[in-house]
């Protein structure tokens, strides 16, 4: 009886967590409603820097676990200040597990948005995967989550150089349709960032014209390696 009554408290505290997590994720969320709602936030842009970083991933990416095509199913969903989407494959070109018609969590952990006074957003750089369109996505694999009601599986963020030299990537999320990047300066006001609602119709963010030519030339490479 002791044993049953030491039990009671704990599957008291366990439903309470999780009722807890429920509301904190769909608070979350709800936050994210709206066409407009991220135009106050600051993002940050990618400097010229990241010319090197594009020639990284032309080389390393192709050597993704998996490479899939993916239609965007669902808008940002945020738990605990982290984002993912909900995407159903429609091409493996790469890997194995995977099956065309499975839906799962595409995510970052540079997809991140802060409420706090100073709202800002992490976007690796790419902005938020548009609902009903198809992109070419390098990913890892799975990873292990709790709660979720489906698989969750990482991009592949970056790669190790040697042991103590490791290179992040942009996010490796690309559209298969033509959308128009614009360069915003950088004038210091937000540090590195700007605010979204300058470069919401984006798909990438970078600084200057030549760094997102050499981006954009990157996207149409992977698309002609990888045609739908």
């Amino acid at each position: 009886m002791k044993a049953k009554w030491l039990l009671f408290p704990l599957a008291v505290l366990t439903v309470a967590a999780a009722v807890y997590g429920g509301y904190i994720r769909t608070t979350l969320t709800d936050c994210t409603v709206g066409e407009h709602w991220a135009d106050d936030f600051v993002v940050a842009e990618m400097p010229e820097l990241g010319l090197n970083i594009v020639e990284r991933m032309r080389e390393y990416l192709p050597s993704a676990p998996y490479i899939l095509r993916v239609e965007v199913l669902g808008g940002l969903e945020m738990s605990a200040g982290e984002g993912q989407q909900k995407v159903k494959v429609c091409h493996v070109y790469q890997g194995r597990g995977v099956e065309v018609g499975e839906e799962f969590y595409l995510y970052h952990s540079a997809w991140w948005a802060s409420f706090h006074r100073e709202k800002s957003l992490g976007r690796g750089y790419v902005n938020i995967l548009q609902v009903g369109r198809e992109y070419l996505v390098f990913l890892t694999g799975e990873i292990d989550t709790l709660n979720s009601p489906l698989p969750v599986y990482r991009c592949m963020e970056g790669v190790a150089l040697s042991e103590d030299s490791w290179v992040d990537f942009m996010a490796p999320v690309f559209c298969y349709d033509h959308i128009d990047n614009m360069a915003v300066p950088v004038t210091g006001q937000w540090g590195s960032g700007v605010l979204y609602a300058q470069v919401r119709d984006n798909e990438f963010f970078g600084a200057t014209d030549k760094l997102i030519e050499a981006w954009e030339q990157m996207k149409e490479e992977f698309l002609q390696m990888y045609p739908r």
